[in-house]
């Protein structure tokens, strides 16, 4: 089975679209995979045997001079004429959230020569039998999945893991609610063309499977839940709670709910502690809200390869959201994959954020974490747990039961292959 999968970004294990695919089709049997790309950067998994870039810079010089090609193949081992350096000006974009400047890229796509014969000459050696699309809040990259999947004339299965179409946004610039509309359309186009459209919540399937009147089915991250949950024998004194990621969209002001709240909690003793681990650059205010002594500490950058170390030795996770209405309505739908690596990790989850969206309604219907929204209820559902270890191994234990129901590696798998196979 040979799958073609198009990507905005290069498929690596540092960035959550390499992380995500990944996991999804690590352990499948006979398949074979191709990715295009539409970003800078080099490549880095096992999984794919074929890569092919597109890149603004590539399309550029195409247009300056039609000899150079618009887009290459990609050798891994070889890649002295890959774009990987993302021009300044791109990065400027992404950062400020310029609507013009998202138009002016978008300008560079509409008139440029993507649909190259090295493009076609790539799909037709490849010789795919489905596409697995990811479904991209970007206009160019569902133009170019759109045209693959009528050059390559196979079934296509359509992936989403954000909110690409609804109205429930909080957008003031009347140019920002115009580049919805026209995401919109052209997210509609695409989705159509899907045999079954795969969402990552029950949120997003419930509502998208209204929209597009099209099967849609839930698809997160998953683990092997297979053996024994492996909960802690001793919890540490003062216990010791992790958070780990990124703190920007104000999910910084839900951690500092939980500081607050540990520090008042430890006022006759410390009985709790919170580490942040982040990559974040952080404000003056944003530092004194989360340094308290006796409560929490920011601990900086820690690499991806030993957050699992740092899982393990923790007694409590900490999941958060943010809850202004702009950041709220922006995650809505959206389900966090680090919840399922929490949940196999079989620690006690503790959620702070609002309780409608997608990833803290998952543990509160399955009862598996520690779930608040302001300090008040934070600190009377925190002192519940802190002084009984029974509560804290009860609570691991339901959440990596809920890994166990929801986010089973061979569940996901079967249920792929199945899909797949009915093509």
């Amino acid at each position: 089975m040979r799958i073609l999968i198009l990507s905005s970004t290069p498929w690596t294990k540092d960035n959550s679209f390499g992380n995500s695919f990944s996991n999804i089709f690590e352990g499948i049997e006979d398949i074979e995979i191709a990715n295009i790309y539409c970003k800078y950067g080099k490549p880095e998994t096992d999984l794919v045997s074929k890569f092919f870039q597109i890149t603004e810079k590539s399309m550029i010089r195409n247009l300056k001079n039609p000899k150079v090609p618009s887009g290459q193949e990609v050798f891994i081992e070889k890649t002295e004429n890959t774009d990987i350096v993302e021009p300044k000006s791109a990065d400027l974009a992404r950062k400020k959230r310029w609507t013009v400047m998202f138009w002016a890229r978008d300008l560079i796509w509409q008139i440029g020569r993507w649909k190259s014969p090295e493009l076609k000459k790539f799909i037709d050696d490849f010789k795919p039998d489905i596409i697995f699309q990811p479904i991209y809040y970007v206009r160019h990259m569902n133009r170019i999945a759109h045209f693959i999947k009528n050059y390559a004339n196979v079934p296509m299965y359509g992936y989403v893991s954000d909110d690409v179409y609804t109205l429930k946004q909080f957008i003031i610039s009347p140019l920002g609610w115009i580049n919805r509309f026209l995401c919109r359309a052209k997210v509609k186009k695409v989705v159509k063309q899907c045999e079954i459209l795969y969402t990552i919540s029950e949120i997003q399937r419930s509502e998208y499977e209204k929209i597009f009147k099209i099967p849609c089915k839930i698809l997160t991250k998953s683990a092997n839940f297979d053996e024994p949950a492996q909960v802690k024998s001793e919890y540490n004194k003062p216990l010791q709670f992790l958070f780990t990621g990124n703190i920007g969209t104000n999910r910084w002001k839900s951690l500092a709910i939980i500081a607050e709240a540990l520090k008042e909690i430890n006022a006759d003793g410390v009985k709790a502690e919170m580490k942040i681990y982040t990559g974040t650059p952080m404000t003056d205010e944003m530092s004194k809200a989360l340094n308290i002594e006796n409560a929490s500490k920011v601990m900086g950058f820690v690499s991806s390869s030993e957050i699992p170390r740092i899982q393990s030795e923790a007694d409590v996770l900490i999941h958060v959201e943010s809850s202004d209405l702009k950041s709220k309505l922006a995650v809505r739908q959206s389900f966090s994959t680090k919840i399922v690596d929490y949940l196999k990790m079989a620690r006690p989850i503790l959620a702070v954020g609002p309780k409608d969206v997608a990833s803290i309604a998952h543990l509160v219907s399955n009862d598996c974490a520690i779930v608040a929204d302001n300090k008040e209820e934070l600190k009377e559902k925190l002192l519940e747990y802190i002084n009984d270890d029974g509560k804290m191994t009860e609570l691991a234990l339901k959440g990596y039961e809920c890994g166990r129901k929801f986010h089973n590696k061979e569940t996901a798998n079967k249920m792929l292959c199945e899909d797949i196979l009915k093509r």
